[in-house]
């Protein structure tokens, strides 16, 4: 019984960062919009695929669903530190590491890999194995 309550609840903890996730990306899109087009668009995308990872864990909730998931997550977070690590090698200040939002849609995206692998590993233990 044990075994399986930690990937359930790993799929409602990763439903819940999902929609948060969607949300602050959403409102990234509409606060950065003509400032820096590009990364609205890429924030919009990334918006996308956490509803689309969403919709997977909704449905079917199994491995590629909490692959997807993680995927989602990686992409957020690499949007967050790869334009700021290009900045600072190129001499720039990068202030969007300051930004409240910014910083919020960082930390959803990393917990939303975090949660999403461990419960991908949850879920693909055998039943009979030690967690």
């Amino acid at each position: 019984m044990s075994t399986e309550r930690g990937p359930v609840v790993g799929r409602r903890i990763l439903i819940v960062l999902l929609v948060l996730a969607a949300a602050v990306h959403a409102r990234l899109v509409a606060g950065t919009g003509a400032g820096a087009p590009l990364l609205a668009v890429l924030d919009g995308l990334v918006a996308i695929a956490a509803i689309a990872a969403l919709v997977l864990v909704v449905r079917r909730a199994d491995g590629p669903a909490l692959l997807v998931s993680a995927i989602a997550g990686g992409l957020g977070v690499a949007l967050f530190l790869v334009p700021g690590l290009v900045a600072l090698a190129q001499g720039q200040s990068w202030t969007a590491w300051l930004d409240p939002w910014a910083f919020g849609a960082l930390l959803l995206d990393a917990m939303v890999v975090r949660v999403a692998v461990f419960t991908l590993r949850r879920d693909q233990q055998p039943s009979g194995g030690k967690s």
